[in-house]
């Protein structure tokens, strides 16, 4: 056989360059496995956001060396993201994807990690494509839902809130959302729903069952626009007032020369936490009084308008053009007397109350209008706030708001035994009143029982959250319990 000179010195040549080829993968392999060990045994500990970080870039290191793995990339996304890295978790994730090689959860978290920074159109469509694709349909239509109700998308929203309540007919919460919703937009299409919320839960009947009233009665007249008008007004007495607008908003898009959806959409407007108060609602205010200028609403709501610019000037002015249109209407004088009182003139503000009692003698709102009026300015309490009291106490013995009146009256007045007794009462008929608890707070504090006053104030503060009640609660945890 034929032998090459140098033949041997090349199989010499190749044989290390075969070994040290064969060792660089055997290198490689051992650098992978050990990046994966150390991700692993990070992942396994309560490790800080920096080590959980390093992991998904170990885990990403890894799926660019063993392509083959395909789940790595979609691993290291789920890592950054839950290290608080979204922009990584987001590259991760897309890597993953132009591979072919996202799961549905791995969609559903790539929708997350872009709702992270910021990218809600993005984040949207993700979680639509993970839906499409098979993705636990209750997680990602529970992402949907507060993202579209924020968005202002409300047709998506009432969606999400049907396809939720499909999969859990029996949640309360959900029934009650879409009651409220469509209540702003189909107000008899709400009824069902707002009937199975308060079935569903006793806590939710009374706003379901005032809601489902004032939708019937309106629907009696057999005009739409009427009952999204009476919709409106009681979506916003629950506090409901994005809502309250939509229904508003909708009924003078229906009807333009409808004066008093004009007034209501004024006041509305002033009660979204987005608007610019100086400005939110003064068109359409004066736009319903345009339309008509005997409006009661419009002179109410503009007057009201007028107290929240401080100009309480012009407030009084509307309020007194109001009274010469309607001279026997009592909450025109109620508000002519909380205008006085606002500019300190006590015993101008005391006559106008007085001749709103006068005008509505059987009017316990306006009689415990009376009583406020004398224990928050502390004026006359004896004379005025007393007789009132007990006013209210003859109209309706078992009502929890006359009783914590005769309660704050007699505290003012230095009986606090008698007072608590009072409270006491009121909670006995309404445990859930939350002004006796505050007011029930107040003595325990001058008795020196402050885990009593403690546990009141804080339960003031969680029965209603966002009022004026919940915020003297507050300060009183603030100044007693820093």
């Amino acid at each position: 056989m034929r032998r090459y000179p140098g033949a041997g010195i090349l199989l010499w040549l190749i044989i290390p360059l075969a070994l040290i080829l064969l060792l660089g993968i055997a290198v490689r392999a051992y650098t992978v496995t050990e990046k994966l060990g150390q991700a692993r045994h990070t992942l396994e500990q309560k490790a800080s956001q920096e080590s959980v970080q390093q992991a998904a870039r170990w885990l990403a290191e890894a799926a660019e060396a063993i392509p083959w793995q395909t789940d790595l990339y979609e691993q290291a996304g789920s890592t950054a993201l839950q290290g608080g890295d979204p922009q990584s978790a987001a590259g991760y994730f897309k890597e993953a994807l132009s591979r072919d090689h996202l799961s549905p959860q791995g969609r559903m978290a790539l929708g997350d990690a872009y709702q992270q920074m910021g990218d809600m159109p993005a984040a949207l469509q993700e979680w639509e494509a993970a839906l499409q694709a098979g993705g636990p349909a209750d997680e990602i239509y529970a992402r949907l839902l507060p993202a579209h109700r924020n968005l202002g998308d409300m047709p998506a929203t009432v969606s999400d809130l049907q396809a939720l309540i499909a999969m859990q007919p029996e949640d309360a919460s959900l029934q009650y959302q879409l009651g409220l919703l469509l209540a702003a937009q189909q107000p008899e299409a709400a009824l069902e729903h707002l009937a199975q919320a308060a079935d569903l839960d006793p806590d939710l009947a009374a706003p379901a069952e005032l809601l489902r009233r004032s939708i019937r009665t309106a629907s009696l007249n057999d005009d739409l626009d009427f009952t999204l008008l009476e919709a409106g007004r009681a979506l916003g007495s629950l506090g409901e007032w994005e809502l309250a607008a939509l229904a508003f908003r909708q009924t003078t898009q229906n009807r333009p020369d409808y004066a008093e959806a004009w007034a209501f959409l004024g006041e509305s407007l002033q009660h979204l936490p987005f608007s610019d108060s100086a400005a939110a609602g003064f068109t359409e205010l004066n736009k319903a009084l345009e339309l008509d200028p005997r409006s009661l609403s419009g002179h109410i709501f503009l007057a009201l308008y007028w107290q929240r610019q401080r100009r309480l000037d012009l407030a009084l002015e509307v309020l007194q053009s109001a009274a010469q249109l309607y001279p026997d209407n009592s909450t025109l004088q109620t508000e002519i007397g909380k205008t006085l009182a606002m500019q300190g003139n006590l015993e101008a503000a005391l006559q106008a109350y007085q001749e709103a009692v006068d005008l509505a003698p059987g009017d316990a709102t306006t009689v415990r209008l009376l009583a406020e009026f004398s224990l928050e300015h502390n004026y006359q309490v004896q004379e005025v706030a007393l007789p009132a009291a007990r006013r209210l106490i003859l109209m309706n013995a078992n009502n929890p708001a006359s009783l914590d009146i005769m309660g704050q009256v007699l505290l003012n007045l230095g009986d606090s035994s008698n007072a608590e007794r009072y409270f006491n009462r009121a909670l006995r008929i309404d445990s859930q009143y939350a002004p006796a608890h505050l007011h029930l707070g107040s003595i325990y504090i001058e008795r020196g029982d402050r885990e009593a006053a403690y546990d009141e104030f804080n339960l003031a503060l969680a029965l209603a959250p966002g009022t004026p009640v919940a915020e003297h609660a507050q300060r009183l945890l603030q100044n007693y319990f820093p």
